[in-house]
């Protein structure tokens, strides 16, 4: 039996306190820094509050009907919701596992629609969004998805659908940024590179849109190698177990140019992966980047590296949570790293092709890509 003199049981009440005191601040600033976000995020939603012409037009919903959701309760309450706003039924359009929404989009716009819906998951989302960017259509949400990242990142209510639907049908109208990430055409060169690490992978070019983030590197592959039916079951809880046969990946090395003219910056980077958000929460409530905003017109880049394998990622955790609380660590060593600049186009070539990734999205492999920011180019329903 250990028997405790005045002097031990002075410094294990000193401790408790410690601990306590060390609890409470943490808690605090965690409350003060939620409480500044959200009233930033506010302030920018009222300021970017745009006034529509009514239009009794077409209701669309485009839908993803892969998704396990309940389409008929969701129809009837979208259906009810119009009638009781003096709109017409919605009208519902499938998406394909070869076009995942933007070409119905496209054909949506021919109706002239007072409103269209994106119903379904993050990839369905970004293309509706794509495809509407700069049309003066207004998009609203039914998020029915794993992440349902922009419903999350704008606040949306997820827990009620008809709360969700009377959004998407007479919500105020906010201006949002969209990203685009662009890759040119396949060369010889790239497909031979390409086949050395992934034979007959598929190779990115072209253009594609993102409204939360894009990437490249670590990220890209746990997108694309989560499994579709876990990811079902387990929700984003799947995107860890993905993660987790990941973390020794090889890291990116490139070269990152930001800026143009006199004003060109240019650095070397190596890391596991290299972000471009347009807003900051991602899967799972975690907050990547506390000062991103959806509708500031910037893009933000996260630069995300990690070393002595698990410590890393474990410190790399740590270190993206007490930027959460507005805190640094700058006493225990650093194994894991995030640095982040603000642009409002980034051009990076990688040494190697790399996995790309919008909002959740695999796109391919590339050896160069360009992500830029389309400032106030979406009008989002919000509550």
């Amino acid at each position: 039996m250990v028997t405790m003199n005045w002097s031990d049981w002075v410094a294990l009440i000193a401790l408790i306190i410690a601990c306590a005191a060390g609890i409470i601040v943490i808690l605090e600033r965690r409350d003060i820094v939620t409480m500044r976000h959200t009233i930033a995020t506010l302030a920018a939603s009222l300021n970017q509050s745009v006034t529509v012409a009514e239009s009794r037009g077409d209701v669309v919903v485009v839908y993803n009907p892969s998704k396990q959701a309940d389409f008929d309760e969701l129809k009837q309450i979208l259906k009810e919701t119009a009638g009781d706003a003096g709109l017409p039924e919605p009208v519902w359009v499938e998406t394909t596992p070869e076009d995942s929404g933007w070409g119905q989009t496209r054909e949506a716009l021919k109706r002239k629609p007072s409103v269209v819906i994106a119903a379904g998951g993050d990839g369905t989302v970004r293309m509706v969004a794509g495809a509407l960017a700069g049309s003066g259509v207004p998009m609203g949400l039914i998020p029915v998805g794993t992440g349902n990242l922009l419903a999350r990142n704008v606040g949306l209510p997820l827990d009620s659908p008809r709360n969700m639907a009377s959004i998407a049908l007479t919500g105020r109208t906010r201006r949002v940024d969209i990203g685009w990430i662009e890759a040119p055409e396949e060369t010889p060169e790239l497909r031979a590179a390409v086949n050395v690490i992934a034979p007959d992978a598929e190779i990115y070019s072209g253009s594609q849109p993102f409204i939360v983030i894009a990437g490249m590197g670590f990220d890209a592959q746990v997108m694309d190698d989560t499994d579709p039916t876990l990811k079902r079951v387990m929700g984003w809880p799947a995107y860890v177990v993905s993660g987790m046969k990941h973390l020794d990946s090889q890291r990116v090395n490139a070269h990152l140019v930001t800026g143009e003219g006199d004003h060109r910056n240019e650095k070397d980077i190596e890391a596991r992966s290299i972000m471009f958000a347009n807003c900051g929460t991602l899967t799972g409530g975690l907050v990547l980047a506390p000062d991103a905003r959806i509708d500031d017109g910037w893009l933000d880049i996260a630069v995300l590296d990690t070393k002595a394998g698990i410590f890393g990622w474990t410190d790399l955790a740590r270190r993206i949570g007490l930027r959460q609380f507005g805190m640094r660590d700058r006493v225990l060593p650093e194994t894991g790293s995030i640095e982040f600049r603000r642009t409002k186009n980034a051009v990076i070539t990688a040494a190697e092709p790399e996995l790309i990734q919008a909002d959740g999205d695999a796109l391919g492999w590339a050896a160069e890509v360009t992500a830029r920011i389309e400032m106030g180019g979406v009008l989002l329903r919000v509550g």
